[in-house]
């Protein structure tokens, strides 16, 4: 019998990995046991020993240092993703634009955490951004967000929940920069507010994917799943883009 299949991914993939790997592992009878977690910390337990056939990350960093180092043998950009905001749904908050509510010193702002997760690495891209079109504010925001997730908050998230409605909700936050992809989880919930960023704001996120060394047939199988037609649709079901 072959060995099931490890798998580490970001968490970010989590609701739109688990219809994915069924079918796959349906289709060609290969298990698969799946990680999920912050990138930037899967990527730090791989380069300590941990075994694992594949690896899914929020970004393309993480999986190409780990075929520099010679622990993966390919890395191929399967999908893609943005940055949207969500927040209390609070007149306070809601009746001001998006960046000025960012800034208002009433309200906390959480991300993730910059470099062990890269959700939290593309809103600090998002504080340079805007630090380069309204000087003084990105920095002022950098020294404001706090960064809530990337670590042990992520197994306490209930299900169904993101990130930044249970930080909402539970009063941890008011405002949490996160993926677009949770779209289908945060709209036409009453008690929150979703603004999505203008274009010349907008900040993209590539998912890169390694197979690891020594390569094993089964992760090659999935690796050309995730960029089939029908993996990809599984992917953009869930509220990720094309990997083109």
């Amino acid at each position: 019998m072959t060995d099931p299949l490890r798998l580490y991914a970001a968490g970010s993939l989590r609701l739109a990995f688990a219809p994915l790997l069924a079918t796959f592992s349906e289709r060609y009878a290969v298990d698969v046991i799946p990680t999920f977690g912050p990138a930037g910390l899967l990527s730090e337990k791989v380069m300590h020993g941990d075994a694992v056939d594949i690896f899914a990350s929020a970004n393309c960093a993480h999986p190409l240092r780990l075929k520099a180092l010679g622990l993966a043998e390919e890395t191929r950009v399967f999908t893609r993703n943005h940055l949207c905001i969500v927040m209390r749904n609070v007149p306070e908050l809601t009746t001001q634009s998006w960046l000025m509510a960012l800034r208002d010193p009433r309200f906390v702002l959480s991300t993730s955490t910059p470099g062990s997760d890269p959700g939290g690495d593309y809103a600090f891209q998002l504080f340079d951004r805007i630090e380069r079109l309204h000087r003084g504010w990105g920095n002022q925001l950098r020294d404001k967000a706090k960064p809530l997730v990337g670590g042990a908050l992520d197994h306490a998230i209930p299900a169904g929940m993101t990130a930044g409605s249970y930080l909402i909700r539970t009063g941890q936050s008011d405002m949490h920069i996160g993926y677009a992809s949770y779209l289908p989880l945060l709209l036409n919930q009453p008690d929150l507010h979703v603004v999505h960023l203008p274009d010349l704001y907008r900040i993209d996120a590539e998912y890169m994917l390694a197979v690891m060394k020594p390569a094993r047939r089964e992760a090659r199988l999935l690796a050309n799943y995730l960029l089939s037609p029908e993996g990809q649709g599984f992917l953009m079901s869930k509220g990720f883009a094309s990997r083109f």
